[in-house]
């Protein structure tokens, strides 16, 4: 047997089988399809700017960037906290 430690079964054929089975993944490798941390910096980013309107009053249509730029824009030409629901 050459299963890790923590493996429930202890029955696979090699260390490897034994990984492979316990589905061990490496975080933030696959880059080609945008699957990377810097995708998940840009989503912190976005949330991050959706708190901070939020603290304003502002409520924008939504969490992703262009609807909170359109949001705290709107807020700063009207001077009233725009709210998503209709101003």
């Amino acid at each position: 047997m050459a299963c890790r430690t923590g493996c429930p079964t202890q029955d696979h054929d090699s260390y490897a089988a034994c990984l492979r089975g316990s589905g061990v993944r490496v975080a933030y490798c696959n880059s080609t399809n945008r699957q990377d941390y810097t995708r998940q910096k840009i989503w912190d980013r976005e949330l991050a700017s959706y708190r901070d309107a939020i603290r304003q009053g502002i409520e924008p249509d939504g969490t992703h960037r262009a609807a909170i730029d359109k949001a705290v824009r709107a807020s700063d030409a009207t001077g009233v906290a725009y709210r998503a629901s209709g101003m």
